[in-house]
């Protein structure tokens, strides 16, 4: 059993798909990039970028019934590895202690000429999503 949590700005796809295992539930969360609520990148560095795809991540495990603290692998796209560290310190304060299974690679491009984006997997016992 699963279901779909859509995509409430572009759509087209689902921000999270939650699929019941037993007492476990696997959430997947699509890739994120740093837009705002218009669905424009509007910040003016990348630090800016990083936190606003983490908060858009976040928004999508939540309605999918998880947080943060549920998630189990994380995979980044970057258009230039230059940026690496900048990210990696925005993850490092996000897991702080429990970090997930990650991996990072270079992108020739992505959506909305974005610097970075992030999907992830989470697990959490019942997950209750969230419309």
């Amino acid at each position: 059993m699963f279901k779909r949590i859509p995509n409430q700005l572009i759509g087209g796809f689902s921000d999270a798909v939650v699929v019941d295992m037993g007492d476990y539930s696997t959430i997947y969360i699509s890739g994120m990039i740093g837009h705002d609520a218009s669905g424009k990148i509007t910040a003016k560095d990348f630090e800016g970028e990083t936190q606003q795809c983490w908060g858009n991540i976040a928004r999508g495990l939540e309605r999918a019934g998880a947080s943060l603290k549920d998630v189990v692998r994380i995979t980044a796209y970057l258009t230039d590895l230059n940026d690496y560290a900048v990210y990696a310190k925005a993850r490092r304060t996000l897991f702080e202690g429990n970090p997930p299974a990650s991996a990072t690679v270079q992108v020739a491009g992505l959506l909305l000429n974005a610097r970075l984006e992030v999907d992830a997997i989470a697990i959490v016992k019942h997950a209750r999503a969230k419309n």
